[in-house]
Protein backbone atom coordinates (compact mmCIF):
# COMPACT_ATOMS: atom_id res chain seq x y z
CA UNK A 1 0.00 0.00 0.00
CA UNK A 2 1.35 3.11 -0.83
CA UNK A 3 0.56 6.83 0.82
CA UNK A 4 -1.46 7.32 -2.39
CA UNK A 5 -4.08 4.29 -0.60
CA UNK A 6 -4.88 5.82 2.79
CA UNK A 7 -7.56 7.77 1.41
CA UNK A 8 -10.11 7.64 4.59
CA UNK A 9 -8.23 8.24 7.59
CA UNK A 10 -11.92 10.04 9.09
CA UNK A 11 -13.15 5.88 9.80
CA UNK A 12 -15.50 5.69 12.32
CA UNK A 13 -16.71 9.53 11.48
CA UNK A 14 -20.30 9.65 12.02
CA UNK A 15 -20.91 12.17 9.63
CA UNK A 16 -21.77 10.56 5.97
CA UNK A 17 -19.28 10.55 2.72
CA UNK A 18 -20.78 11.39 0.06
CA UNK A 19 -17.75 11.95 -2.55
CA UNK A 20 -14.08 12.15 -3.51
CA UNK A 21 -12.31 14.39 -5.65
CA UNK A 22 -8.69 13.74 -7.07
CA UNK A 23 -7.04 16.29 -8.98
CA UNK A 24 -2.99 16.68 -10.16
CA UNK A 25 -1.77 20.05 -9.17
CA UNK A 26 1.31 21.93 -11.59
CA UNK A 27 2.04 22.99 -8.42
CA UNK A 28 4.26 22.72 -5.24
CA UNK A 29 2.98 21.54 -1.76
CA UNK A 30 4.44 25.39 -0.45
CA UNK A 31 2.06 27.25 -2.63
CA UNK A 32 -0.52 24.82 -1.32
CA UNK A 33 -0.23 24.92 1.84
CA UNK A 34 0.11 28.82 1.88
CA UNK A 35 -3.29 28.98 -0.39
CA UNK A 36 -4.97 26.86 2.01
CA UNK A 37 -4.13 29.70 4.93
CA UNK A 38 -5.01 32.42 2.72
CA UNK A 39 -8.49 33.01 3.78
CA UNK A 40 -8.22 36.68 1.93
CA UNK A 41 -8.05 35.38 -1.39
CA UNK A 42 -11.94 33.83 -1.70
CA UNK A 43 -14.06 36.88 -2.24
CA UNK A 44 -11.84 37.84 -4.89
CA UNK A 45 -10.39 35.31 -6.97
CA UNK A 46 -13.88 33.06 -5.88
CA UNK A 47 -16.10 36.00 -6.61
CA UNK A 48 -19.10 33.42 -8.09
CA UNK A 49 -18.75 31.61 -5.09
CA UNK A 50 -18.03 33.57 -1.99
CA UNK A 51 -19.25 37.56 -1.56
CA UNK A 52 -17.26 38.44 1.80
CA UNK A 53 -15.35 36.76 4.01
CA UNK A 54 -14.14 38.38 7.69
CA UNK A 55 -11.56 36.67 9.81
CA UNK A 56 -12.04 35.48 13.44
CA UNK A 57 -8.96 34.14 14.18
CA UNK A 58 -5.87 32.77 12.08
CA UNK A 59 -2.40 31.48 12.50
CA UNK A 60 0.04 28.61 10.75
CA UNK A 61 -2.82 26.17 12.63
CA UNK A 62 -5.55 27.43 10.17
CA UNK A 63 -8.52 30.24 9.70
CA UNK A 64 -11.63 30.53 11.48
CA UNK A 65 -14.41 33.36 9.14
CA UNK A 66 -17.81 34.73 8.95
CA UNK A 67 -18.08 33.80 5.57
CA UNK A 68 -21.19 35.11 2.91
CA UNK A 69 -21.28 33.25 0.13
CA UNK A 70 -22.75 34.41 -3.82
CA UNK A 71 -26.18 33.42 -2.75
CA UNK A 72 -26.14 35.89 0.38
CA UNK A 73 -26.12 32.98 2.69
CA UNK A 74 -23.71 33.56 6.22
CA UNK A 75 -21.83 30.28 7.33
CA UNK A 76 -18.84 30.36 9.95
CA UNK A 77 -16.44 28.03 8.63
CA UNK A 78 -12.99 26.52 10.30
CA UNK A 79 -9.74 25.66 8.40
CA UNK A 80 -7.29 23.07 10.19
CA UNK A 81 -4.12 22.87 8.29
CA UNK A 82 -1.74 19.79 9.66
CA UNK A 83 1.59 19.52 7.69
CA UNK A 84 2.84 16.80 9.80
CA UNK A 85 -0.21 14.66 8.14
CA UNK A 86 0.09 17.28 4.81
CA UNK A 87 -4.24 17.80 5.02
CA UNK A 88 -6.34 20.59 5.85
CA UNK A 89 -10.07 19.93 7.58
CA UNK A 90 -12.60 22.35 6.54
CA UNK A 91 -15.51 22.70 8.85
CA UNK A 92 -18.72 24.78 8.33
CA UNK A 93 -19.13 25.70 11.99
CA UNK A 94 -22.72 27.50 11.79
CA UNK A 95 -24.97 28.04 8.99
CA UNK A 96 -25.80 27.38 5.65
CA UNK A 97 -24.43 23.20 5.42
CA UNK A 98 -23.68 23.76 9.42
CA UNK A 99 -22.00 20.44 9.90
CA UNK A 100 -20.38 19.67 7.04
CA UNK A 101 -16.28 18.51 6.82
CA UNK A 102 -14.23 18.74 3.46
CA UNK A 103 -11.08 16.80 4.32
CA UNK A 104 -8.47 17.62 1.53
CA UNK A 105 -4.77 15.57 1.72
CA UNK A 106 -1.63 16.73 -0.48
CA UNK A 107 0.80 14.57 -1.95
CA UNK A 108 4.23 16.23 -3.33
CA UNK A 109 4.81 13.55 -6.27
CA UNK A 110 7.88 15.93 -7.03
CA UNK A 111 8.78 19.22 -7.20
CA UNK A 112 5.95 20.97 -9.07
CA UNK A 113 3.48 18.38 -8.58
CA UNK A 114 1.02 17.87 -6.00
CA UNK A 115 -1.67 15.02 -6.17
CA UNK A 116 -4.80 15.52 -3.94
CA UNK A 117 -7.93 14.00 -2.62
CA UNK A 118 -10.70 15.75 -1.19
CA UNK A 119 -13.60 13.99 0.90
CA UNK A 120 -16.54 15.43 1.47
CA UNK A 121 -18.78 14.78 4.70
CA UNK A 122 -22.55 15.90 5.05
CA UNK A 123 -24.69 15.31 7.39
CA UNK A 124 -27.93 14.21 6.93
CA UNK A 125 -27.83 12.88 4.05
CA UNK A 126 -29.96 10.02 2.96
CA UNK A 127 -27.66 7.08 1.25
CA UNK A 128 -29.52 7.30 -2.00
CA UNK A 129 -28.57 11.10 -2.35
CA UNK A 130 -25.37 10.85 -1.58
CA UNK A 131 -23.51 10.20 -5.15
CA UNK A 132 -25.88 12.74 -6.47
CA UNK A 133 -24.77 15.64 -3.26
CA UNK A 134 -20.70 14.31 -3.94
CA UNK A 135 -20.97 15.09 -7.58
CA UNK A 136 -22.21 18.65 -6.67
CA UNK A 137 -19.39 19.38 -4.15
CA UNK A 138 -17.02 17.80 -6.71
CA UNK A 139 -18.33 20.58 -9.44
CA UNK A 140 -17.93 23.38 -7.31
CA UNK A 141 -14.02 22.06 -6.06
CA UNK A 142 -13.49 21.52 -9.92
CA UNK A 143 -14.44 25.24 -10.27
CA UNK A 144 -12.52 26.34 -7.29
CA UNK A 145 -9.21 24.72 -8.32
CA UNK A 146 -9.64 25.88 -11.57
CA UNK A 147 -9.04 29.54 -10.17
CA UNK A 148 -6.60 28.51 -7.05
CA UNK A 149 -4.04 26.99 -9.51
CA UNK A 150 -4.14 29.80 -11.90
CA UNK A 151 -3.29 32.19 -9.09
CA UNK A 152 -0.88 29.69 -7.47
CA UNK A 153 1.35 29.21 -11.06
CA UNK A 154 1.24 32.75 -11.74
CA UNK A 155 3.04 33.24 -8.21
CA UNK A 156 5.07 30.59 -8.35
CA UNK A 157 6.17 32.24 -11.73
CA UNK A 158 7.54 35.56 -10.07
CA UNK A 159 9.00 34.05 -7.53
CA UNK A 160 11.07 32.05 -9.92
CA UNK A 161 11.55 35.33 -11.78
CA UNK A 162 12.99 37.54 -8.71
CA UNK A 163 16.10 34.95 -7.98
CA UNK A 164 17.45 35.97 -11.16
CA UNK A 165 17.41 39.99 -11.60
CA UNK A 166 20.11 42.38 -13.45
CA UNK A 167 20.57 44.31 -16.66
CA UNK A 168 21.27 47.76 -17.07
CA UNK A 169 21.04 50.52 -14.19
CA UNK A 170 19.16 53.07 -16.86
CA UNK A 171 17.12 52.14 -19.33
CA UNK A 172 15.80 54.36 -22.59
CA UNK A 173 12.09 53.08 -23.21
CA UNK A 174 11.20 55.41 -25.49
CA UNK A 175 10.80 58.48 -26.99
CA UNK A 176 8.38 61.42 -25.07
CA UNK A 177 6.02 62.15 -28.04
CA UNK A 178 5.78 58.36 -28.75
CA UNK A 179 4.87 57.20 -25.06
CA UNK A 180 2.76 60.19 -24.64
CA UNK A 181 0.62 59.55 -27.73
CA UNK A 182 0.52 55.47 -26.40
CA UNK A 183 -0.70 56.65 -23.25
CA UNK A 184 -3.36 59.08 -24.60
CA UNK A 185 -7.01 57.65 -23.42
CA UNK A 186 -4.92 53.77 -22.78
CA UNK A 187 -3.78 51.83 -19.87
CA UNK A 188 -0.59 52.79 -18.62
CA UNK A 189 2.31 51.05 -21.09
CA UNK A 190 4.31 47.99 -19.85
CA UNK A 191 8.25 48.21 -19.53
CA UNK A 192 11.10 46.33 -17.99
CA UNK A 193 13.79 47.00 -15.72
CA UNK A 194 16.58 44.86 -14.04
CA UNK A 195 14.33 41.66 -15.13
CA UNK A 196 10.77 43.02 -13.64
CA UNK A 197 8.44 44.30 -15.26
CA UNK A 198 6.42 47.78 -14.69
CA UNK A 199 3.44 49.96 -15.60
CA UNK A 200 4.81 53.47 -17.05
CA UNK A 201 2.25 56.07 -16.23
CA UNK A 202 1.47 59.72 -15.82
CA UNK A 203 -0.82 61.63 -13.30
CA UNK A 204 -0.94 65.00 -13.34
CA UNK A 205 1.00 65.50 -15.76
CA UNK A 206 3.82 63.77 -13.54
CA UNK A 207 5.92 60.55 -15.19
CA UNK A 208 6.12 57.85 -12.56
CA UNK A 209 6.35 54.04 -12.48
CA UNK A 210 4.66 51.54 -10.56
CA UNK A 211 5.63 47.13 -9.89
CA UNK A 212 3.40 44.75 -12.41
CA UNK A 213 3.10 42.75 -9.63
CA UNK A 214 1.09 43.18 -5.82
CA UNK A 215 4.16 43.89 -3.09
CA UNK A 216 1.78 41.88 -1.20
CA UNK A 217 2.04 37.95 -2.50
CA UNK A 218 3.01 39.05 -6.38
CA UNK A 219 -0.08 39.35 -7.45
CA UNK A 220 -0.99 40.56 -11.32
CA UNK A 221 -1.13 43.89 -10.11
CA UNK A 222 -0.26 45.55 -13.62
CA UNK A 223 -3.55 43.71 -15.07
CA UNK A 224 -5.56 46.30 -13.15
CA UNK A 225 -7.34 49.43 -14.65
CA UNK A 226 -6.00 52.51 -12.93
CA UNK A 227 -8.54 54.89 -11.57
CA UNK A 228 -7.88 58.16 -10.41
CA UNK A 229 -4.04 57.40 -9.59
CA UNK A 230 -5.43 54.09 -7.39
CA UNK A 231 -4.60 50.02 -8.67
CA UNK A 232 -6.32 47.44 -7.25
CA UNK A 233 -4.64 43.75 -7.04
CA UNK A 234 -7.31 41.22 -8.30
CA UNK A 235 -6.17 38.18 -5.44
CA UNK A 236 -7.07 40.08 -2.77
CA UNK A 237 -8.20 43.62 -3.18
CA UNK A 238 -4.88 45.70 -2.13
CA UNK A 239 -5.55 48.93 -3.40
CA UNK A 240 -2.51 51.45 -3.98
CA UNK A 241 -2.12 55.09 -4.83
CA UNK A 242 0.51 54.33 -7.80
CA UNK A 243 1.92 58.10 -6.72
CA UNK A 244 2.93 57.69 -3.20
CA UNK A 245 3.08 53.90 -3.20
CA UNK A 246 0.81 53.75 -0.67
CA UNK A 247 -1.87 50.70 0.40
CA UNK A 248 -4.96 53.19 0.89
CA UNK A 249 -7.41 50.39 2.22
CA UNK A 250 -5.14 49.70 5.52
CA UNK A 251 -2.66 47.02 5.12
CA UNK A 252 1.34 47.68 5.56
CA UNK A 253 2.67 46.74 2.35
CA UNK A 254 3.56 49.27 -0.11
CA UNK A 255 4.85 50.06 -3.87
CA UNK A 256 8.69 50.34 -3.28
CA UNK A 257 11.85 49.26 -4.96
CA UNK A 258 10.74 51.22 -8.50
CA UNK A 259 12.52 52.71 -11.17
CA UNK A 260 12.33 56.24 -11.32
CA UNK A 261 11.61 58.03 -14.50
CA UNK A 262 13.88 60.76 -15.70
CA UNK A 263 13.45 63.10 -19.37
CA UNK A 264 16.55 63.83 -21.17
CA UNK A 265 16.40 65.11 -24.33
CA UNK A 266 13.02 64.02 -25.52
CA UNK A 267 14.13 60.39 -24.27
CA UNK A 268 12.11 58.71 -21.25
CA UNK A 269 14.71 56.80 -19.31
CA UNK A 270 14.05 54.79 -16.40
CA UNK A 271 17.33 55.29 -13.44
CA UNK A 272 17.55 53.99 -9.93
Amino acid sequence: MTEHDVLAPYSGSAIPHVGTYRRVLPVTLERMYENALDWAHLPHIHASSFASIECVDAGAWGWRANVTDANGRGSVIELQLDKTLRRWITRNLEGSSQGSEIWTHAFAVDARRVDINVDFFVPGVPAAAREKVGQAYARAYTTLYDEDVAMMVERQRQIDRRINTGGETVVDVGSEEALTAALAGTDPVEVHYRGRSFRLATLGGKWFTYPAVCPHQLGPLGSSEMVEGIVRCPWHGYAFDVASGDCVNGHSCRLDNRPSVVVKAGRILLEP
